[in-house]
């Protein structure tokens, strides 16, 4: 169990598990009560391996910067708990295994796993991290992936709410990295990575951050207003955007830490409440 629980840290098993999460709900939102426990079960495998693996290679990339920072440097390898090289192949190896899986499902699949690897691996860890604020703006593209995949791995083609249910994966990962990094900010100075907040400043990106919950309250009302969702998905992101904004403002007032801390609280279980709450609303009438 010691080494599983090494690798368990390696993989951000929290993180993975709300990335596959976000992923089979993807699936079930758009299949509704015509589930092909086959392809889900292929699915669910494929996403967590290659997210998993992902992961792992972020960790390995990133070892030499988490080893500077409070929130990382207890993280396997820069405790040296697993050797580098071995966290490196298995990682490379689950990545490979769970992008084969999804072409195996269908090319959409296929290609989203691999876009996914692609933008979270080279684009955001190796080519922007460390040179750009931008680096989390494309980086999100990633977190977007497997919720698209779960749709397509239903319908085999792409539409607009694949895209759409990507997207608002894609803005909530940039607005919780955004802020972790307002409450973090000495880590990143310490590090040298030069996030938003370390770059402008935390209240311009606080800033910057309603416009991304503008977005998203956007596409959530689109759809509403379409028809795909209903009142009650609409009303958990009024909801939870009412109480990031009422944190955020605080912050801006009295600049404490707090307050912060508080709205990347808030936003974490943002996205997963308001995708199970759309489920259900597409599933429940059909109970009934």
């Amino acid at each position: 169990m010691g080494r599983l629980s090494i690798y368990a840290e390696l993989f951000k098993i929290k993180q993975t598990f709300l990335l596959v999460f976000s992923g089979v709900l993807g699936y079930l939102i758009v299949a509704q009560l015509n589930i092909n426990p086959y392809t889900l079960l292929m699915f669910i495998f494929a996403s967590t391996l290659s997210v998993c693996g992902t992961t792992g290679l972020n960790m390995y990339y990133d070892k030499d910067i988490d080893a500077l920072m409070y929130r990382t440097k207890k993280r396997p390898l820069p405790t040296k708990r697993l050797p580098p090289g071995e966290a490196y192949t298995v990682s490379l190896i689950f990545t490979a295994v769970g992008i084969g899986l999804g072409f195996v499902i269908n090319h959409w699949v296929g290609i989203s796993i691999l876009i996914g690897f692609l933008v979270d691996v080279l684009v955001y860890t190796i080519a922007l991290k460390r040179r750009t604020p931008i680096n989390i703006v494309l980086g999100a593209i990633a977190g977007g992936m497997p919720i698209f995949g779960g749709y397509v791995a239903f319908t085999g083609y792409v539409d607009e709410y694949a895209i759409l249910l990507s997207l608002i994966v894609m803005l909530w990962a940039m607005l919780h990295i955004w802020y972790i990094a307002i409450y973090f900010i000495e880590d990143y100075r310490i590090a040298k990575v030069p996030m938003l907040p370390v770059v402008v400043g935390e209240k311009k990106t606080i800033y910057a951050s309603f416009f991304g919950l503008l977005g998203l309250f956007i596409i959530v009302l689109y759809i509403w207003f379409t028809g795909f969702g209903g009142i009650f998905s609409l009303l958990t992101s009024c909801i939870f955007t009412t109480l990031i904004v009422i944190f955020s403002i605080a912050f801006l007032r009295t600049n404490k830490k707090q307050y912060s801390r508080k709205s990347y609280k808030v936003l974490s279980p943002y996205l997963g409440v308001y995708l199970l709450v759309l489920y259900l609303e597409r599933i429940i009438p059909l109970l009934l």
